[in-house]
């Protein structure tokens, strides 16, 4: 007996708390792992179920759908997993690598292979959204009065891996003006959350990466007049903005100082990952290995903080990783980026515009930040990405076309 929607027993605790781990993810990362964890238990009692009774087909036909992004995460994890093997620490190596590089992506294989359908994307979409909205709420009522906007987690960095991952899909669903009246007002609210919420957050790296990302989802989505003057005229409105807040003009200048502390910093530890890359090139120093490596042999005497990553996804795969583990990343990243913008360009395809805008953000702040290193911010673009990636494989089955209903879902589709 299915009781809702089509849903098993183990399917539906399986949904519920998924559901809970999505809505929560970015408001309490304890409540979030536990509702996470309880998801992870039912659907493996749900596949064992499932390889008992000889139900595989389904799970063979959607790893045959997804079959070079699957092998891309098994050279991937092949690749981190030499590294763990010769990082001198193979117990420490193995906790981070299963911890880090496997537990985390279990978001997108969840909506991938459990809950591939449209209804199930749709409905898994809006929460993960509703849950970054709500943190730049709750961020500014509790720590509203502080210097940059930190959200719920307290971290700002957090926050605006969370914003930088949700808001290139928010400005493409602001541009979708087809949508009825009260989708509408949902979508511009919540845009202008999120968008002041990173105004405030004042992250540098994500107002770059954002600046860099718009304007591309933009003419990927629609290259029509209408919609690159309303790009323009934002545009022109956000520098208003900037004008007029000495704040935010300080915070924007202080990007080229080359007397800042923070920045100061980084070039130091971007200077010693280079330098642990070139004495340990083919594996890194380790998995898991650069904070220890850094306080004890390669930081800098000009250097002034501890630090455990050096602010850069790709200098920080190059020195634990080494040249190994970058190709799996780059394969792998390259692999999302390109192919969404390919079928972004050839197909028209919506959604996949969604991928590229938000993974390009997620890369793009890397370059000043090392985001796939914060385990709240990597888990929901994980998720995102699994989100969207059903919702392209279905309209790609249906119909190709430049518009889309976000959010929307009926019980026919679930």
């Amino acid at each position: 007996m299915k009781p809702w929607f089509g849903l098993g027993k183990l399917e539906l605790a399986a949904f519920v708390f998924f559901s809970l781990f999505l809505l929560l993810q970015c408001l309490s990362i304890a409540a979030a792992n536990v509702a996470l964890g309880f998801s992870v238990f039912f659907i493996l009692c749900l596949l064992i179920s499932a390889f008992k009774n000889s139900k595989k087909k389904g799970f063979l036909e959607i790893c045959q759908q997804n079959r070079f992004l699957c092998l891309l995460f098994v050279l991937f994890w092949g690749t981190i997993l030499c590294s763990a093997i010769f990082s001198g620490d193979l117990l420490k190596g193995s906790k981070i690598f299963i911890g880090q590089f496997v537990y985390r992506t279990v978001p997108l294989f969840i909506i991938l292979f459990i809950f591939p359908k449209k209804g199930f994307a749709s409905f898994f979409l809006f929460l993960s959204l509703l849950s970054c909205i709500l943190d730049v709420i709750g961020g500014i009522i509790i720590y509203g009065d502080g210097p940059r906007l930190r959200g719920l987690y307290g971290h700002p960095m957090t926050l605006a891996g969370f914003l930088i991952t949700s808001l290139p899909i928010l400005f493409c669903f602001l541009l979708n003006w087809k949508q009825n009246r009260k989708a509408l007002f949902l979508t511009i609210a919540s845009f202008l959350i999120g968008f002041t919420g990173l105004l405030l957050n004042g992250t540098r790296g994500a107002w770059l990466a954002l600046a860099v990302t718009l304007p591309l989802v933009t003419i990927l989505y629609d290259r029509s007049i209408k919609k690159i003057l309303f790009l323009v005229v934002f545009a022109i409105g956000t520098s208003l903005v900037f004008f007029n807040s000495p704040q935010l003009q300080n915070r924007a200048e202080s990007i080229t100082s080359t007397t800042l502390q923070s920045n100061t910093e980084r070039l130091l530890m971007w200077e010693s990952a280079c330098e642990m890359f070139k004495d340990h090139p083919v594996f890194g120093v380790g998995i898991g290995q650069y904070s220890s490596k850094y306080l004890t042999e390669y930081k800098s005497p000009e250097a002034r903080e501890k630090q455990n990553h050096c602010h850069n996804n790709f200098l920080q795969m190059l020195a634990e990783n080494g040249v190994v583990g970058f190709i799996g990343f780059c394969l792998l990243f390259g692999y999302i980026l390109l192919s969404s913008l390919k079928k972004a360009l050839f197909n028209s395809s919506p959604y996949h515009v969604l991928i590229f805008g938000s993974t390009l953000a997620l890369l793009l702040q890397g370059f000043t930040e090392y985001n796939f290193g914060n385990s709240a911010v990597i888990k929901y673009y994980w998720a995102i990405l699994g989100c969207l990636l059903v919702l392209a494989h279905q309209s790609e089955n249906k119909t190709s076309g430049s518009s889309f209903p976000p959010f929307q879902c009926n019980k026919t589709e679930i």
